[in-house]
């Protein structure tokens, strides 16, 4: 097999396993769908003319999500707005606000179901209102439920900066998720603030590793359970997103894209 029927082969291999999700991530950080598209095609091009760099220091997927999304990053950076992020996430923080969006239901409750519901029917724009690098950090790890080292890997960062961008991305996403809900009282915090961010990171904890976080009576009060259930209906949410087939269409373009650069070569 020549070298070119090889990366043919591989990239191919990769329209199958990959391009779902990398289609669904490119999504989200692109906001025109037929930009987004353009990019995946270009990616996979990429891929195929470049297979040769591929050394195997990561698993081919993630070398490729990393080629698709620092492009779509360039090709956001058209759309991007202006705003302090800064001021945004102190904003969004809950633990000040007296009011909040009712999120602790009984899972089976129907409060719960139209709670989840809602949520999966308002994520993109809800992931479009985060502001970057946040929103790719949380597509990687929340959306292509990518791990830490991984995700950091394709954005070139540090997995402890990473970490950071995705906790704080959750944050301003649920804030947007939650924006048009009515809200109730609550209690002020039990604990002294610096309390509080511990446990928020805890549960943040908990959300990178997907498993439960222990809600004790005890020790969280009724403002954190209203925070930490609605941060799991942003990730319940963005679980939702994670694709499982590539448009037709685009997977033609790619293909032909392919077989046009195999016939150049």
């Amino acid at each position: 097999m020549s070298t070119t029927d090889g990366a043919a082969e591989a990239v191919a291999d990769m329209v199958r396993t990959c391009g779902p999700m990398v289609h669904a991530v490119v999504r989200r950080i692109v906001r025109n769908p037929a930009d987004a598209d353009d990019v995946v095609q270009d990616a996979f091009v990429s891929a195929y003319r470049h297979w040769g760099d591929f050394r195997g220091e990561s698993k081919p997927c993630t070398w490729l999500h990393a080629i698709a999304v620092r492009a779509a990053l360039r090709r956001g950076k058209r759309d991007a707005r202006r705003r302090s992020v800064t001021r945004d996430y102190a904003a969004a923080l809950p633990f000040a606000q007296p009011r909040l969006a009712a999120a602790e239901f009984d899972p089976e409750s129907r409060e719960a179901r139209e709670l989840r519901e809602d949520a999966r029917a308002r994520i993109d724009e809800a992931i479009a209102d985060v502001p970057e690098p946040f929103r790719s950090a949380i597509v990687l790890k929340d959306i292509a439920d990518m791990g830490v080292a991984d995700a950091a890997r394709v954005l070139g960062i540090k997995p402890a900066t990473l970490k950071t961008r995705v906790h704080r991305g959750r944050i301003l996403l649920r804030a947007s998720l939650l924006a048009d809900r009515s809200r109730k009282h609550v209690p002020p915090p039990a604990y002294a603030r610096a309390v509080c961010m511990d446990l928020l990171r805890a549960k943040m904890d908990s959300l990178d590793r997907g498993v439960d976080f222990p809600v004790q009576d005890g020790l969280v009060c009724e403002r954190c359970r209203q925070v930490f259930a609605s941060l799991d209906v942003g990730a319940d949410a963005c679980a939702s997103l994670r694709g499982t087939t590539m448009p037709t269409a685009l997977r033609k373009r790619i293909e032909r894209a392919i077989r046009e650069e195999a016939a150049r070569a």
